[in-house]
């Protein structure tokens, strides 16, 4: 039913948003695009037709995007920030046509440009950056897009011509979301299951000379109060490389590499027992991630990019170099191999990182996986035999052909010297998913001695404060939610649906006996104009093993820590955010309840105002009161993040983000300008200040200008 032929053109169309090139008159169409979101099946209120050519080089695709109202929304002119907050088109294409991985190429109506990998578990990686061309043009009642993709980015076998395609519609001003190929309700839009065909005419050509070469300079001034450091300047000097070999594998160089261009994390107040795992954003680690980081769940991941780069007190240390080959051997088949060194600095070894990974479809859009990840230290050139630390693991996964039905099956092993038992951990589990229920539950067995020294264990290290000692304990989790939503029958109605929802998370002791449990019943109001309501509650019960703490006070006569035990509280919690489309947006949330022996007050809020397309100024904030019988101390935290992002035109844009965090005695000031002077090249000038809070004293204090340019 979705489906159309793609024809070669002699007379390639001037990519300028109009669709007034000759080409499009002869090109066939694709049209009749239907609702994705907030329902599904029905005809999109404001329609779209595309077409598609091609010629030796280029995918061409053009978009005439009828418009019923002229109130477009811009969230950023940003690339990769904001496509779907926007009114924009997108295409999803997967050569292979087989379901399981793919690329998106979407613009906002401002024509800022998002490009992503897709994988078959509805993941997409934005950090994946390519050269592509594409510009907007609005008229009255309609906006037109054309789009230029060189087929030397794309991977595909040339004996294959039948790609699944879709496009993607977001109408805001209508509040929908609408496709060409029906999506049900309760699947992704750019999941590619649910994709078209597009039938070339002749076997496309795969392009040769796919290679980039990307060298950068940098100068950086710094000064570290703390240690009562003069200032330094440091210059440096570094390169990247991408390199296709094939046609499916790509190989990524990185000499000296350098991320001081990278984002800063955003700082949360973390009231767990345990750590906190913050994002990777340097740019290396992220382009095929999902080969690598997509191995295990999200509380234990056995490959963790962060690792590289970082002593064991996450201080940095310089990495030398390293590659990683990614890509498809064949349409069925995905490999991934991975090394980075890094040098020695202080106590911390040079060390070396490696990783191999596959993915293999076997039926269907079910696939089989594994990893092996060794991590070996080295003094002078010699390697240090009894500092290696190995994992290793394989992981099944299901996806039926309608996407309903999912299930997972897992084994991971850690290797490492004198440790040859209670090493593993596994888990298994299930999903079902249609348009208006969906459940889902898994269960896991971690044992004492499993370590991801290149990756991330939430919760097997519990740090008792008054001992100032960490006990490894190995527990079984299980965990369960479902949710069931309820769709209006009045066309008319203010609410697309609403979603009543629980979640049951029970932990135990490797033994069997009790550790945690902490259910979740709540309810969500999701409106036509986009607004939510969320009201939940949430009991929680723990036998804690071990002492701990909320407060950074030192003194345990003062504040002591709370003793190991069984504590058991609950609380309820709202949460309501305004129309996102609106120039002003605004978002609250309150909790009020019991916490451990005592009781906790938190609000948080954001809001947000665009002077569209050109200035974005947002303020998040989140207050926790923690009160607590005596002798224990009261805590109060207070997290400000506000952010000032503007944007001179689509290839210069000013961001400042501060952050104020009394729970790490942090305030924080990031300034970074960015001028994209030619596609994919860069000059970045960054400040960055911190501040101590309780002192209100310098901690450190650097500027630095880095410019990469793309062969």
């Amino acid at each position: 039913e979705f489906q159309f032929q793609i024809t070669k053109t002699s007379i390639a169309p001037k990519i300028d948003g109009r669709l007034d090139d000759e080409a499009w008159q002869r090109a066939p169409s694709a049209g009749n695009f239907h609702l994705k979101w907030p329902r599904d099946g029905a005809p999109a209120p404001a329609q779209t037709e595309v077409h598609c050519i091609y010629d030796d080089k280029f995918l061409y695709i053009s978009a005439l995007c009828q418009d019923t109202g002229m109130t477009y929304v811009i969230n950023s002119l940003k690339r990769d920030v904001g496509y779907w907050d926007s009114d924009g088109f997108g295409v999803v294409i997967d050569p292979a046509n087989n379901a399981n991985n793919g690329y998106f190429f979407g613009l906002n109506v401002a024509g800022a440009q998002t490009d992503a990998l897709l994988s078959n578990s509805n993941d997409w990686d934005t950090n994946w950056d390519q050269v592509w061309y594409c510009e907007t043009h609005k008229e009255m009642t309609n906006w037109s897009v054309e789009i230029a993709i060189p087929l030397r980015i794309l991977r595909f076998d040339q004996n294959n011509t039948t790609w699944g395609i879709n496009f993607v519609r977001n109408d805001l001003s209508n509040g929908v979301y609408s496709v060409w190929a029906r999506v049900p309700f309760q699947f992704d839009g750019l999941d590619m299951g649910w994709t078209g065909a597009m039938k070339w005419d002749a076997p496309p050509h795969r392009v040769k000379g796919n290679y980039n070469l990307i060298p950068y300079a940098i100068t950086a001034a710094s000064k570290d109060f703390e240690a009562k450091e003069d200032w330094k300047i440091k210059p440096n000097i570094g390169m990247d490389a991408k390199i296709g070999i094939g046609s499916g594998m790509n190989l990524d160089l990185t000499l000296n590499p350098d991320f001081s261009q990278t984002e800063i994390d955003e700082q949360v107040v973390n009231l767990t027992r345990f750590d906190v795992q913050l994002p990777e954003k340097r740019t290396f680690f992220l382009e095929n991630a999902d080969l690598f980081a997509n191995f295990g769940i999200p509380p234990i991941r056995p490959f963790f990019s962060r690792t590289i780069g970082l002593d064991e007190d996450a201080r940095a240390v310089p990495i030398w170099g390293g590659a990683r080959l990614t890509g498809n051997i064949n349409k069925d088949t995905r490999l991934g191999l991975l090394t980075m060194q890094t040098g020695k600095q202080d106590s911390t070894p040079a060390r070396n990182y490696s990783a191999l990974s596959f993915n293999r479809r076997i039926f269907g859009r079910t696939t089989i996986s594994g990893y092996f990840l060794d991590r070996e230290a080295y003094d002078k050139g010699e390697r240090l035999k009894n500092e290696y630390s190995r994992n290793a693991g394989i992981e099944w996964f299901f996806i039926s052909n309608n996407g309903k039905w999912m299930n997972w099956l897992t084994h991971h092993r850690a290797f490492q010297t004198g440790v040859n038992s209670k090493n593993w951990w596994g888990n298994f589990g299930g999903q079902y998913s249609t348009r208006k229920f969906n459940i889902m539950m898994d269960v896991t067995r971690m044992t004492e001695n499993y370590r991801a020294n290149m990756g991330f264990e939430t919760r097997i290290e519990n740090y008792d404060v008054t001992l100032d000692t960490v006990f490894r304990i190995g527990y079984n989790f299980i965990f369960n939610e479902a949710a069931y939503r309820i769709f209006p029958k009045k066309e008319n109605s203010r609410l697309n649906f609403i979603e009543l929802s629980g979640q049951n998370f029970i932990v135990l002791n490797p033994d069997g006996s009790f550790n945690e449990w902490s259910p979740n019943i709540g309810c969500t109001w999701n409106f036509r104009n986009t607004s939510e309501f969320n009201i939940s509650t949430a009991p929680f019960m723990a036998d804690v093993p071990v002492s701990f703490k909320f407060d950074d006070e030192e003194d345990l006569t003062r504040c002591p820590a709370f003793p190991a035990g069984r504590y058991e509280h609950a609380n309820l919690q709202a949460e309501w955010s305004s129309d996102y489309r609106k120039r002003f947006f605004w978002k609250m949330g309150a909790a009020y309840g019991g916490f451990y022996d005592g009781e906790q007050l938190a609000v948080s809020g954001e809001i947000l105002y665009r002077f569209q397309p050109v200035v974005n100024i947002s303020v998040k904030m989140a207050y926790n009161d923690l009160a607590f019988p005596q002798p224990y101390c009261d805590v109060a935290f207070w997290n400000v993040t506000p952010r000032v992002e503007v944007f001179f035109a689509r290839n210069l844009w000013w961001t400042t983000f501060l952050q104020y965090n009394t729970q790490t005695d942090n305030f924080n000031v990031n300034s970074r300008l960015q001028w994209r002077f030619r596609p994919m090249s860069d000059l970045f000038v960054v400040y960055t200040d911190n501040y101590a809070v309780q002192i209100w004293g310098p901690r450190s204090r650097a500027l630095v200008a880095k410019a990469n340019y793309w062969f």
